[in-house]
Parts: structure tokens; C-alpha cells; sequence
């Protein structure tokens, strides 16, 4: 486990309120508008799969078995995995750097890149802020091919009181992608994810013109 050295927060335990948010997948509704139902639905999965695979990969870069301080990770973990510290006069900020990449199921690739900032005081209380860029490049999606238009855009926001996330946590996706060769064209996400608990979430807005709803 990852802890934030003096205030018992566990950075591993925000990353898994961010994965509920991603666990499973996203049900979804909605009329043709260019690009099918069925392919709006796989885009969204990839870009779901994907940044889970690089939080997984951001947040557990050197644990293993027993609990880890974060501080001794920022020692011992890889250049490109490492966490960097700094004490302030009353607590402590970490960065998080994220940076992943993966394939996609015809071909291509898919990358995730940005930073988790953490704050925290004495008492626990502070908060994270994070955009993370996800990035199709000639990725092969339910026979469509994909590419960032420019990018996605994944935006976090989270809340500590008491080293305890504040409910509800929100995630906003944004951006847009290219996509063809039949149909083709370029659209524009915009979708919200609402995190109430930890085993709870749902997923509203659109996708490439299809609407989303249900839970994630």
C-alpha cells in the first residue's frame, strides 16, 4: 500500500475511487448518429480500459507485499514511476506522474499522459487535481480506426477531510476524435462521471452524438 507518510492517507486508496468510476464498463442509450451505438460503446470502453491500466501502473510503481511509506518509494521506485514529495510548512504535496501506453484490439495504439497533485495539512484535509490526456493514435476500435482530435481529456477532482474522500467525486471526459474509414468523420465527447461511494457511480452525457446513461 502507498501511504502519504504522517497523515495515513493512502494514495493507492484514491486511485481505486477513481477505478470504481471506470470498473465495468458504462451502460448507454441512444439513436444512430454517424457511428453506431455498438461503436460509441467500444470507444468509451477503450478509453476506460486504457486509463485503468495506466492509474494501475501510476499508482503501484515499486509495492511490494508489506505496506510501503511513499517515502520510501520515492527512493527506491523506477525514474519514470517515481513520486516526488515536497514537506510544506504545514504538511505535504506529491505529484503522481502518469504515463502509459497500450494497444488496441485491431491495431494502434492508445496513450495516457498528466500528473495526480496531491495536497494534504497535518490534519489530513486537502485535496487532488488532475487532467490526463488520453491519446488514440491510428487505434482500431469496432472496425473504426480512431485518432485524437486533437485529444481526450480526463478531468479529476477530489476532496480529503480527515484523510477520507468527500462524496460525491466528479470526472469530466472532453475532447474529441477522428474516426473512419466507414462512416468517418470527427465528434466530440462530453461525459460526466459521478462517484457517490465507492461502490456506486453513473455515467451521463454523450458520445460521438450517441447519449450515455447507467452506471459505471
Amino acid at each position: 500500500m502507498i501511504r502519504i507518510e504522517g497523515f495515513g492517507l493512502s494514495c493507492q486508496v484514491a486511485a481505486l475511487i477513481i477505478l470504481v468510476a471506470f470498473s465495468g464498463g458504462c451502460g448507454s442509450s441512444g439513436g444512430s448518429h454517424g457511428i453506431s451505438q455498438a461503436q460509441a460503446q467500444a470507444i468509451s470502453q477503450q478509453v476506460v480500459t486504457t486509463v485503468e491500466a495506466a492509474l494501475s501502473a501510476a499508482f503501484t510503481p515499486a509495492t511490494r507485499g508489506a505496506p510501503t511509506s511513499l517515502s520510501t518509494i520515492v527512493k527506491t521506485a523506477r525514474a519514470a514511476q517515481s513520486f516526488d514529495c515536497t514537506p510544506t510548512a504545514n504538511g505535504e504535496t506529491c505529484n503522481v506522474p502518469v504515463s502509459y501506453t497500450g494497444t488496441c484490439p485491431g491495431g494502434g495504439t492508445i496513450g495516457v499522459s498528466g500528473d495526480f497533485n496531491f495536497t494534504l495539512d497535518n490534519s489530513g484535509d486537502g485535496s487532488d487535481n488532475a487532467t490526463l490526456t488520453v491519446t488514440p493514435t491510428n487505434c482500431s476500435v469496432s472496425n473504426l480506426t480512431i485518432n485524437g482530435n486533437p485529444d481526450i481529456t480526463l478531468a479529476t477532482q477530489l476532496a480529503f477531510q480527515a484523510d477520507a474522500p468527500v462524496y460525491p467525486i466528479t470526472l469530466t471526459e472532453g475532447g474529441g476524435v477522428t474516426y473512419g474509414p466507414n462512416p468517418s468523420g470527427s465528434c466530440t465527447l462530453n461525459v460526466t462521471l459521478t462517484v457517490t461511494s465507492q461502490t456506486n457511480c453513473t455515467i451521463t452525457g454523450t458520445l460521438c452524438g450517441q447519449s450515455l446513461s447507467g452506471s459505471c
